[in-house]
């Protein structure tokens, strides 16, 4: 077929011979590549974004924030979902798939409806952990992961006694959120310390301190006992492990993510905790590609923005035959809580070979923790003044032999900027 070319320099194609490409998951990551590639390869592809949820194309981490009231729903669009159905992106949601024939390329849908594909990617995301608590089925025990979850929450009227499972970060913003909507919140965390995947014991307790400050209750080193149900299907009571009761109207699991690959796992892709891909996002199958929390590379699965929208763009690549290759890089950690200032990245837990350099102000809530291994800067941790966060990040992924400014590096870049330049 001979070629026509538009006035901006791309190959126009029938609507028929266009790549039917496939995404299953309109979450951030679906949405951001449906959108994404429209903009670039439109002219080559016939998008269809399938979702489960009835709202598609959303920033689900403004969840927290919008569960605070800091934001309102207007302030949540990550996509413009209208503009890319204009554009010719066909959007499927509150439909989700039930099913994958790898063999016929044929997608089933909870409708009904068989979609075809030529190229397929899995963009299914995660599901709240659910730990196994007896009582843990009950109607009023819920995660933390969709706008509709967010709903139900702000439908809770005065103020109610409401447990939250879990001192990670997805746990903190909602108990925050719950309790600036004057709820009485008490966390639960299995480990000592707050965040103990993102900080150390001492940055933990100056985090501890200012959420106590702001009216959050917390029970460290423990999980609830069990959830007592008296009142039909729901849980009443929450039994701690010393045998007390706390009356609660609502729990909240928040105690980690898995990947869904429910989908993947009996369609017969490779799995391990996740979707295994190689470097191109290529599943064990051709022309099924996986990306975002649902995916598993060098076994490690994928919970923060940074890496996943690197994804994208590596799967744009491949998707059109570029060569691409996706590398994990350290990713910052910042905690969506207004009035409290957190930056973590890399390596937080030193090693024999590793020397730290520390800087503390109690009176100002100051902390910093740098790692530092054979004169590279290979982690930090910032609280209360984070203006430096980005520049020591970019110190660590640039490899910059900080040596020469041991004795100033903790005081920032101001000090260390002339003499690394």
């Amino acid at each position: 077929m001979p070629s026509l070319i538009s006035q901006s320099g791309k190959r126009l194609v029938n609507q028929t011979d266009k790549r039917r490409l496939v995404i299953v998951g309109a979450g951030m990551a679906g949405s951001k590549l449906a959108h994404d590639l429209q903009q670039a390869y439109g002219h080559l592809y016939q998008i269809t974004l399938i979702g489960e949820e009835p709202k598609v194309g959303y920033n689900r981490i403004m969840l927290s924030s919008l569960l605070a009231s800091d934001i309102s729903h207007a302030d949540m669009a990550l996509v413009d979902t209208q503009k890319m159905q204009d554009d010719g992106v066909q959007i499927l949601s509150n439909d989700p798939v039930t099913s994958l024939n790898l063999e016929m390329k044929i997608l089933h849908l909870s409708s009904g409806q068989e979609i075809a594909y030529d190229q397929l990617v899995l963009a299914t995301g995660s599901r709240a952990s659910v730990l196994p608590i007896k009582g843990i089925s009950a109607s009023n025990v819920m995660g933390f992961r969709t706008w509709h979850d967010v709903e139900l929450m702000t439908q809770l009227k005065g103020s109610q006694p409401i447990c939250v499972i879990g001192g990670g970060l997805l746990g903190l913003e909602a108990a925050v959120g719950l309790m600036k909507r004057g709820h009485k919140v008490v966390v639960f965390h299995r480990s000592n310390w707050l965040l103990n995947r993102q900080l150390d014991e001492e940055s933990a307790v100056l985090l501890l301190n200012r959420l106590k400050e702001m009216g959050v209750e917390f029970r460290l080193g423990e999980s609830p006992e069990s959830f007592l149900q008296t009142d039909g299907d729901r849980v009443s009571h929450v039994v701690c492990q010393n045998g007390d009761q706390l009356a609660v109207s609502l729990v909240v699991m928040a105690a980690g993510i898995s990947p869904e690959i429910t989908l993947a796992k009996a369609a017969g892709l490779e799995t391990n905790r996740a979707i295994l891909v190689d470097e191109r996002m290529q599943t064990s199958r051709a022309d099924v590609y996986a990306l975002g929390e649902c995916c598993e590379f060098n076994q490690q699965t994928f919970g923060l923005v940074a890496p996943i929208w690197t994804q994208i763009n590596v799967l744009m690549k491949v998707l059109v035959g570029e060569e691409s290759a996706f590398v994990i890089e350290p990713t910052p950690t910042k905690l969506k809580v207004s009035g409290v200032n957190l930056f973590s990245v890399g390596k937080i837990q030193p090693s024999a070979e590793d020397s730290c350099i520390f800087f503390k102000d109690v009176s100002a809530n100051h902390y910093r923790k740098l790692v530092v291994n054979d004169g590279l800067l290979v982690g930090a941790i910032l609280y209360g003044n984070v203006a430096d966060g980005s520049w020591y990040f970019q110190l660590i992924q640039n490899k910059t032999n900080v040596s020469d400014i041991l004795d100033l590096l903790v005081f920032g870049e101001a000090y260390c900027c002339p003499k690394v330049a």
